[in-house]
This record gives C-alpha cells, structure tokens and sequence, in this order.
C-alpha cells in the first residue's frame, strides 16, 4: 500500500487544494488588472496620448499596461520634478544616509566654506544637531565669522539640542552684525527661543510682530499654543478661527503649501472649543 501514496495518484489529490488556491487568487489578479487599466487610461486622457493606447490597454489588459508604463508613463514620471522628487524620495528611504556620505566625502577633499556648512545643513536635517553645530562653528572663521547663514544654521542646530539660551546668543550675533538681514524663519525661531527660556511676555512680542507679515500659518499657530498655555483661551480662539478663516480665503496652494500647520491649527481649535 505505501507505493499509492508516492505515485501519481498522490499527484492526483493533491491538485484540487492547488486549485482552489488559484481560484481564490484570480479574483484579486482580475482586479488589479482592471485598476491598472483604469489608471493608464486616465493617463492617456489627461496627458493627451494618442487614443490608440486606449485600445492597447483594453486589447491586451496586462501586456497593453506594461508597455503603456513603461513606454510612456515612467519617462514622464522622471523627467518631471515631481519624478525627481519622487525618486530621490525612494533612495533617501532606501539609503538616507547617501547624501551625508558624499558631503563627508567632498569635505575631506575641499574643506571650505560651503562642503562644511552643506554638511552641517545635512547632518541637521538627518538628526544630527551635535555634530551639525561643530561644522558651523568651525565655518565661523576668517571673513565667515558672521556669515548671517551660518549663524542662523548654528542657532537651528543649538535650538534642536534644546540649547536655547545658545539658540538665542547666535541670532543676537546674526543681528547685531547683519542688521539689514531679514529671515521670517530665523524670526520665529527667535520667539521659540525666547519662549523656551521662560520668557513669555517677550515671545509674545515676537509672535505678535511676525504675524504682521510672516506668510506662514506657523507663527500664528505657535503663538495661539502660547495663549493657551498662559490660560487665554478665547484669545487663543480667535487667533486660530483667524487662520482657518484666512486658508479658506485663500488659493488651493497656500492650503496645500501649508497643510501641517493648517491641520494642526484645526485640531487645536476643535480641542479648546469641545475641551
């Protein structure tokens, strides 16, 4: 009898459990088909292709999509900015550390000026506001020594340790020798500073100042957590209605330019208005 369980007969009813496996499976494959056709054909539309890839898509559903992709959709998906973006995005996730190793690189050939603060600028943005703040300060040299961009890059990475005394110290000297420098940023990291310092009548002022002509709902925003916290909550009220009121005023790319602050102001306002 064991000779029946090796031989073709065990082949035989074995294949029922593949088949339901694959029955279960052409469902979801018919399914994704259908959604790639449906988006290469919204392509084609919009893009204005010639209507003969519609025709292509819809005669050989997955051949016709592939090419159409491969043809048509990713060239233009790379040589427009958004592409680029979008690609750098997916190798920053897949190595986020490339960039940081070619400026480390580029320092060790050129130390100057611009390799150290383009490092500092990228250790920055990764995390890395220790060793960010000894680039900038080793760039502070020379004619550099008030470079208005370094001490404002200093003054981010300090901020970012929580130094905010020292945070403050380096706009201070950003001022006092580049008086004609404006910065919106470099203003409200200013009342940040002040404000984490304990300083609350003196951030007011800043905030207040920054919400004449800051383009940005941050400030506002910031400024409206401040009220709040000093136990103000209908000024607090009104400086948040005053943002969404001015987003819905506005043109879709301010909205879309400003969604973080705009979503966060909306949350803010629902909690001291239902709190």
């Amino acid at each position: 009898m064991r000779h029946l369980t090796t031989g073709p007969i065990h082949a035989l009813i074995s294949l029922p459990s593949h088949s339901k496996g694959l029955d279960r499976l052409m469902p979801l494959l018919a399914l994704l088909v259908i959604a790639c056709q449906v988006t290469c054909g919204l392509h084609v539309v919009r893009s204005g292709q010639e209507r003969y890839w519609l025709y292509l898509i819809i005669a050989l559903p997955g051949l016709g999509c592939l090419i159409y992709f491969l043809g048509i959709m990713l060239p233009d998906l790379l040589g427009s900015r958004r592409g680029r973006q979008t690609l750098n995005r997916l190798h920053d996730s897949i190595d986020p550390e490339r960039h940081l190793r070619a400026l480390r690189d580029e320092l060790e050939i050129r130390d100057t000026r611009d390799t150290r603060v383009n490092l500092a600028d990228e250790l920055l943005r990764m995390g890395q506001a220790e060793e960010a703040a000894t680039h900038y300060q080793m760039a502070l040299r020379g004619i550099h020594s008030d470079a208005p961009d370094i001490l404002l890059g200093l003054a981010r990475a300090r901020f970012a340790l929580g130094d905010f005394a020292g945070c403050q110290a380096s706009l201070d000297q950003l001022i006092a020798h580049n008086p004609d420098f404006r910065s919106s940023d470099g203003h409200l990291l200013y009342a940040r500073a002040l404000e984490g310092q304990g300083n609350d009548l003196k951030a007011e002022e800043e905030y207040r100042a920054l919400g004449s002509y800051c383009a940005s709902p941050e400030a506002n925003y910031r400024y409206a957590l401040l009220l709040r916290r000093l136990g103000r909550q209908r000024e607090a009220i009104e400086l948040l209605q005053q943002i969404q009121t001015h987003a819905r005023r506005s043109a879709r790319h301010y909205r879309v330019l400003h969604k973080e602050w705009l979503d966060l102001s909306q949350k803010a306002l629902l909690e001291l208005q239902h709190g």
